[in-house]
């Protein structure tokens, strides 16, 4: 994540890792090195750097979104046990939003219990490593974002009428949750990103890397006002 000031998670392409899924912090300038050439990319890298002081990288392996948000919103809870408990009430009723969505329980209930297992973690272990650990975990890593997948999905599903509009004419929301959202290793998209964010209520700006403007703001709205978390893609 950006870390501050506010957190800041970055995507990084596979071929350019050294650490296993998600980082430990580092300062935000170590990614200047990465585009020397770039004059803009590193005038943009230094204004960012008033505001942030330190970024998490995230492993570029199609499942950077879910894993970098279940990361940065978790460990922002630690040590808020007002903010846990509230969060973990609502996790708890997730589960009514997948059968609502025509998933059968006994398909998700081993996804939904590793969430709600590094949630309960969070309650109870507010150390850093410990989440780290967790989220580095390839198995139990994994677990995590498949059920994110899921939540995604039902949430896309149980709207179907308000997200139909956002997807390709020729492509039915079913489809498009079974090809493009469920699947590991599928890069997510503006509609998946908004639906995971509304699904838990977790504020986002996202800061792209884009041809014509780099890191251009985007603010996905949820009912909170102002973002908690944001993310900063550098994959190209």
């Amino acid at each position: 994540s950006l870390v501050s000031s506010p957190r800041v998670q970055t995507r990084r392409r596979k071929s350019e890792t050294s650490f296993n899924l998600i980082s430990e912090k580092c300062d935000i300038l170590s990614i200047l090195r990465d585009h020397p050439e770039n004059r803009i990319y590193q005038r943009k890298i230094q204004e960012l750097s008033k505001r942030f002081t330190a970024i998490r990288k995230t492993k570029g392996d199609g499942n950077c979104f879910y894993r970098a948000l279940g990361y940065s919103y978790l460990e922002s809870l630690l040590g808020k046990s007002r903010e846990v408990l509230k969060f973990k009430e609502h996790v708890l009723q997730t589960p009514n939003d997948l059968l609502a969505a025509g998933f059968e329980e006994h398909k998700f209930r081993n996804f939904f219990n590793a969430f709600y297992s590094v949630v309960e973690l969070v309650e109870k272990d507010s150390s850093v490593s410990s989440l780290l650990k967790v989220f580095n975990d390839q198995s139990s890593s994994d677990q995590i974002v498949q059920f994110l997948r899921l939540l995604t999905s039902a949430f896309i599903k149980n709207r179907a009428e308000f997200f139909r509009h956002f997807i390709d004419e020729e492509m039915d929301i079913k489809d498009f949750c079974t090809h493009e959202v469920e699947p590991m290793a599928m890069e997510c998209d503006h509609i998946q990103i908004t639906a995971l964010s509304q699904a838990l209520n977790i504020a986002l700006q996202l800061n792209l890397k884009g041809s014509g403007c780099l890191f251009n703001p985007r603010v996905v709205q949820t009912s909170l006002e102002v973002p908690i978390l944001r993310f900063l893609n550098l994959s190209s």
